[in-house]
């Protein structure tokens, strides 16, 4: 049998670059918290990470006694003997995960560590203790780390995305498998992929949409939905019969999200690695981001930097509008959606500027350098 790899993602945006490691490296037997992808490419699963994903503080609570059995559930895991724990992002629970590992003697590797150089330093000296190597994604991470590179392997290796995005539809074949008319332009509504977020936005995405239509009713709103959320997104659609509406599944492309990007002259994305992907596509979208209150503002307290969007931060400017909180509202959404729909000099100027970001990116080949480093450690 091979050697044996736990790996753990909260998040479906972790998913994504975990099941392309797993693929890429078949030679070990993986077990770990998992997400859909991950389990289609033969992990075995301790937990399903849509049972532990949350946005914010607050909304964390209800789940809180669930994570902490997940937690065990997998220290448990590692007691029956790992030669590797590889953890996503997700640091809240990862961090602590590694501590465990680097107790028990197991090799450690962090994948897309937690944004630091956004979410205060403090955090740095605990991911080096206990981090054999970490396999960074941004070419600006470094600096965050430059004090610690004796101490612990860092290595730099380009953003899994631009591998990973791909679509495969024309814009014809797009709205006949969805049963839409071909004279309809797509505008893309992302509402997110954990329940909170789908809950708090796409009735807010929806009553923008209805705002949006009195303009322009050649529109068709598409709304890709995961599988964890899709009966949830279509309880919500049901109650706005008047909008012209496709909910859009696994089943029906190979990444919907992708598909929906690509086919959309306009799309409303909630904040997150959406907003990357989308950037990488390369059509103009709004961001919108809402949690309680309560979370906002320690996050306000905690955040050091100008932008929530990953675009942004990128660019260093605000390439994508960000509409947070109070401003993440029907009206506000319908009124900048319209003024790029019918402002020719902004649109065309917004996707030279996401072209901008997608360069700084780097190089296609990130997920095997890092499925190459794997295998040497182990």
């Amino acid at each position: 049998m091979g050697k044996k790899i736990f790996i753990s993602v909260g998040e479906i945006s972790g998913d994504n670059y975990a099941s392309e490691l797993i693929k890429r490296l078949p030679e070990f037997e993986w077990t770990g918290i998992t997400g859909p992808k991950m389990r289609d490419a033969g992990c075995k699963t301790v937990e399903k990470l849509e049972n532990i994903s949350v946005v914010g503080i607050m909304e964390a609570l209800p789940k809180y006694f669930h994570i902490r059995k997940t937690f065990k559930m997998a220290v448990e895991e590692l007691d029956k003997g790992v030669d590797l724990l590889v953890v996503v992002d997700f640091p809240g629970f990862n961090l602590k995960l590694l501590k465990e590992a680097k107790k028990r003697g197991i090799k450690t590797v962090y994948f897309i560590a937690p944004q630091v150089w956004a979410w205060g330093k403090g955090r740095i000296p605990k991911i080096v203790e206990n981090t054999d190597v970490l396999i960074s994604i941004w070419p600006f991470e470094k600096q965050a780390y430059e004090r610690y590179l004796d101490r612990f392997r860092f290595e730099y290796v380009g953003h899994p995305l631009l591998d990973i995005i791909k679509t495969e539809t024309t814009a014809d074949e797009f709205k006949e498998k969805l049963g839409i008319s071909s004279e309809k332009r797509i505008f893309g509504l992302l509402a997110g992929s954990r329940e909170s977020e789908v809950k708090t936005l796409l009735p807010i995405m929806l009553q923008a949409a209805s705002i949006i239509l009195k303009e322009h009713n050649d529109l068709h709103f598409v709304i890709p939905a995961t599988p964890n959320v899709e009966t949830l997104v279509k309880q919500i659609v049901s109650r706005y019969p008047s909008i012209p509406v496709s909910v859009t599944v696994k089943g029906d492309f190979n990444n919907p999200s992708y598909e929906t990007m690509k086919h959309s002259v306009f799309s409303v994305i909630a904040s997150g690695t959406a907003t990357l992907e989308a950037a990488i596509i390369g059509n103009p979208f709004l961001l919108v981001y809402k949690v309680s209150p309560i979370t906002f503002f320690i996050g306000k307290i905690l955040v050091s930097i100008n932008f929530l969007g990953l675009p942004n931060l990128i660019a260093g400017r605000e390439v994508i509008k960000e509409l947070l909180q109070e401003e993440c509202n029907p009206g506000s959404i319908a009124s900048y959606s319209l003024k790029y729909l019918g402002d020719k000099s902004l649109y065309s100027k917004t996707i030279k500027e996401l072209e901008q970001v997608r360069q700084k990116l780097g190089q296609k080949g990130a997920l095997d350098k890092a499925a190459n480093i794997i295998r040497e450690i182990i």
